[in-house]
């Protein structure tokens, strides 16, 4: 079995200094950082100039991450005034993973396409193009754009996911797989995976479930009901070698009583028991 990276998301530290959560996290046992681009972290972009990205490229590759992914939580396919607005700052955010990257490789930015764009069975093709231009824009710096298939969304299903791959075929988009999306849906852990990893650049996982009055709850990893020895074996099984990073979901992160770094544990334990588990 190859080993599979797991991965730490910034998103988790809101509050937090990001050169404090570097060093941190890897004592804990994290082999890949995801960076969280966007206002109120410090790694908007907007807040730092090319010092700020240089020492916080260094600092990244002094722990021994290799270079970072960036999250952001873009409206991509909004439609009507406000496309200018995201598209300027899809901009800055794909320079930031430029300037964060010390790989000779693309670098890989995920979001979700947001739950304001056009409905999925009379605008499919409006999002194909309109995540296609964006992908334009992000080949331009150097980067692959990883869509996130996420409940709620009109990009919502493995199938929707593969359709939107198969039908703009842009080399610089690709997806970011959660299958906390899906398993609050109910489906099959193991077609997901087959469906979406072959067009994967990116991993989350967390869990989740659907509430009595049909709400979302989404839970750290291990926390709930997806099996994770099995989802380590599937991905091994397809001979995966891209970091899992634990997502820590707002709805967690948000409470008064939240503590990140107990949070960054428990997802590292339980992650790293069920791949271990797993071969890994």
């Amino acid at each position: 079995m190859s080993h599979i990276k797991l991965g730490a998301g910034t998103y988790a530290f809101r509050d937090v200094d990001v050169f404090e959560v570097l060093p941190r996290v890897r004592r804990i046992g994290f082999e890949a950082i995801e960076i969280l681009a966007g206002e109120g972290w410090p790694t908007d972009p907007a807040r730092l100039n090319r010092d700020d990205r240089a020492a916080l490229s260094s600092a990244i590759r002094d722990q021994g991450f290799d270079s970072p992914a960036l999250m952001a939580l873009l409206p991509l396919c909004e439609e009507g005034g406000g496309q200018q607005a995201v598209e300027a700052e899809f901009r800055a955010v794909c320079q930031l993973a430029r300037d964060l990257s010390f790989s000779d490789a693309p670098a890989v930015l995920s979001s979700p396409i947001g739950h304001q764009g056009p409905p999925w069975d009379s605008g499919r093709a409006r999002i194909a193009d309109r995540l296609c231009e964006l992908a334009d824009i992000a080949q331009e710096h150097g980067v692959v754009l990883a869509a996130e298939p996420h409940v709620g969304n009109p990009l919502d299903s493995p199938e929707k996911a593969v359709w939107l791959m198969q039908q703009t075929n842009h080399p610089a988009l690709r997806l970011n797989f959660d299958m906390s999306h899906f398993h609050v849906q109910k489906m099959d852990l193991r077609l997901c995976i087959q469906a979406c990893l072959p067009y994967a650049v990116h991993i989350h996982v967390k869990d989740g479930y659907i509430d009595a009055e049909g709400e979302v709850v989404f839970q750290l990893p291990g926390q709930g009901s997806l099996d994770l020895a099995a989802y380590f074996r599937i991905l091994a099984e397809h001979d995966s070698t891209i970091p899992v990073t634990a997502e820590v979901s707002a709805m967690i992160w948000r409470r008064p009583d939240y503590d990140p770094w107990a949070a960054a544990e428990q997802s590292f334990a339980a992650l790293d028991t069920a791949r271990r588990a797993a071969g890994g």
